[in-house]
């Protein structure tokens, strides 16, 4: 009887370990990530690779490489194909893209007050929605700020068959508004710097149109993931997000820090630009929801707006339910305090 009692403990030891080993990673193994941004890295981009380079993602098992985008709604494809992991893109894109039965959702907002806009010069006598009627704008097939132009145009009684639009590459757009060839061009806030820049070049001065001044105030980019993955492997998305938001967070409290990680990995870019880039997001970032709730942190009444805006007037073929757009669940509590 002792020989059979010492042989179940043994059993039920090596049981043990057998599942202990289930859940665990070999030691020093880590997950292997790809993150795609919305569009090609510049500034407002600098929070994202904070983690990289200061080894949160290390801290966390994670092996993360970011990727360019070619716009949100791409990005959102990419995402929901599996190809990449975690994505940055538009909400409006999302709900767009959900509609028609894409399963991706946001986990954290990042431009919490939207970006959307259109970038003009001075003396071209757009001023407003409708100026925008017989006007030539300049944008990328698959951006943000393209895909819900219907709803802008819609909710400010704009006739959208009215607007010529020329598509071209997005390095394009500003070159192509400083020459004539566009009268206005879509634009981010955070790229209000680069054109004001090339502007300034050519003797000439911006102004623009944002959307959220116009009634559409909703949600703008935020780290998206396929359901699946949030289902399946909630341990990994937890991981991928608190490491991320303690990236945004340090970025918060140490900007021109950021800003050299930022150019370390894009040496050609204008460090006074990734820094005004920068600051325009954290000023999108910090909201007076982020700042009670914790950055990142989406609510059902901003949530709600923003799908029922974007379902009405672009006319989509069905509503998606809110709840299924986003998740604060795998947020941290973080509240950074801006230099």
């Amino acid at each position: 009887m002792r020989r059979r009692g010492s042989d179940m403990i043994a059993i039920a030891l090596v049981g043990l370990a057998l599942l202990a080993g289930l859940g665990s990673r070999p030691a020093g193994a880590q997950d292997r990530i790809s993150f795609a941004l919305d569009w090609i890295a510049y500034g407002k981009h600098a929070m994202f690779y904070v983690p990289v380079e200061r080894g949160l993602y290390s801290e966390q098992g994670l092996q993360v490489t970011v990727l360019r985008g070619y716009g949100s709604g791409d990005t959102v494809k990419r995402v929901a194909a599996g190809t990449e992991l975690f994505g940055f893109a538009d909400t409006g894109a999302l709900v767009v893209a959900r509609s028609r039965g894409v399963k991706v959702k946001t986990l954290a907002m990042i431009h919490d007050k939207g970006m959307h806009s259109l970038i003009t010069l001075k003396g071209s006598g757009i001023t407003k929605p409708k100026d925008l009627e017989g006007r030539a704008l300049g944008g990328s097939v698959g951006g943000a700020i393209e895909t819900i132009f219907p709803a802008f145009a819609a909710l400010n009684g704009v006739d959208a068959s009215k607007v010529k639009w020329i598509w071209m590459d997005a390095a394009a757009i500003i070159p192509s508004l400083m020459a004539g060839r566009i009268d206005a061009g879509v634009g981010f806030a955070t790229e209000h710097p680069t054109a004001r820049a090339a502007a300034a070049k050519a003797g000439k001065e911006i102004s623009a149109v944002f959307y959220g001044d116009w009634g559409l105030d909703i949600y703008s980019n935020g780290i998206v993931a396929q359901d699946r993955t949030v289902q399946e492997r909630p341990d990994l998305v937890r991981r991928f997000v608190q490491a991320t938001m303690r990236g945004v967070a340090w970025t918060v409290e140490h900007p021109d820090e950021a800003t050299d990680i930022f150019v370390k990995h894009h040496p050609a870019v204008s460090r006074d630009l990734a820094r005004a880039h920068l600051g325009i997001a954290i000023d999108h970032l910090l909201t007076p929801v982020a700042l009670s709730q914790g950055i990142g942190f989406m609510t059902r009444e901003k949530m709600d707006k923003t799908v029922e805006i974007i379902a009405r007037y672009m006319k989509l073929p069905s509503r998606p339910p809110t709840e299924e757009l986003y998740s604060n669940e795998f947020l941290p509590k973080l509240f950074p305090k801006r230099r």
